[in-house]
């Protein structure tokens, strides 16, 4: 203490020392922190434009616009492949309720006629499921809606009719929003007379048919070739499940009856093959063991309407 208070000048300036030495380490610290932010700042925004700058393509005005004219060309094509698919599209016409009663009504009976001369096997009373609609009318909202579905249904049936199945056990359909009090979306139905040109519609929209039906293998694959090569309503078959009418195997062990070599059951005597294979008198020698069977097919058939997509502005 004395030396402080014989040194005061000295004591003093090594105070003040002392303090600016401390704010001096403060700033330098605060310095470096801004400092380091400000690198670490950099180096991003440098790696960010070396990035940019090595992108195929590069985000100059000139790829811009070439990314535009291709956007176009794709929004060009999709549109052409969507009204050309259209064309693959039943319409939508207005109707009232009752001529769609009798539409159903003289569908239903074209269909029993045609089953009779082709030897189809149908249910009994068959509508098509609009069994609802025989004796009540549908809401007038959903009258040009569910003629076109009739058509379409009418279609499919026709397939199974021309394809020559034994027999079409169900048939059942997607109903509709307009049967259930749901408003009318014009967009959904391009074709119906006074559709809204601006309303939003889904590009790809689905009605499905479920069928389930017994045939042989030959009237199987025409059934799914007609519904792939339809021209006049897109189909696309979405599930197909078949099953054997016959599920037990036919046994190893034929019993073609005794009178064989040394009275053995199942023998057959020189010549037997040929009488069975010449239509003779012992038919029981020749057996299919395949491809005979009848097949129980049940399938999902997705009635398809497309609508066109904006074109491009430019």
């Amino acid at each position: 203490m004395n030396w402080v208070r014989e040194n005061k000048f000295l004591s003093g300036f090594i105070a003040i020392l002392v303090v600016a030495a401390g704010v001096l380490g403060y700033l330098l610290f605060t310095a470096w922190g801004t400092y380091s932010d400000a690198s670490d700042a950099y180096q991003t925004a440098s790696t960010q434009l070396h990035q940019l700058e090595n992108l195929s393509p590069y985000p100059d005005q000139n790829n811009l616009t070439k990314y535009k004219a291709e956007l176009d060309d794709l929004k060009d094509a999709t549109h052409n492949l969507a009204v050309n698919l259209s064309g693959m599209v039943l319409p939508v016409k207005e109707i009232t309720p009752s001529a769609f009663q009798i539409q159903l009504r003289d569908t239903a009976a074209a269909i029993a006629e045609k089953a009779a001369k082709t030897g189809v096997k149908i249910p009994a009373n068959f509508a098509l499921d609009f069994d609802q609609y025989q004796q009540q009318p549908p809401p007038a909202a959903a009258a040009g809606p569910l003629g076109r579905q009739l058509v379409a249904l009418n279609m499919a049936v026709n397939i199974l009719l021309d394809s020559h199945v034994d027999e079409i056990t169900s048939l059942g359909r997607t109903r509709l929003a307009e049967e259930t009090g749901g408003p009318l979306h014009p967009a959904q139905h391009p074709g119906m007379p006074g559709a809204a040109p601006g309303a939003a519609a889904d590009l790809v929209q689905t009605s499905g048919i479920d069928i389930q039906f017994t045939s042989d293998q030959t009237a199987l694959l025409s059934v799914l070739n007609r519904f792939a090569s339809s021209d006049k309503q897109f189909f696309i078959t979405r599930t197909l499940m078949v099953e054997n009418s016959n599920p037990k195997p036919i046994s190893k062990a034929i019993d073609t009856g005794a009178g064989g070599p040394g009275g053995q059951p199942g023998g057959a005597q020189p010549g037997d093959a040929g009488a069975a294979a010449t239509g003779g008198t012992d038919q029981g020698f020749l057996q299919f063991i395949v491809g005979t069977e009848k097949v129980n097919v049940a399938m999902r058939v997705d009635m398809v309407t497309f609508n066109p997509p904006e074109k491009s502005t430019r």
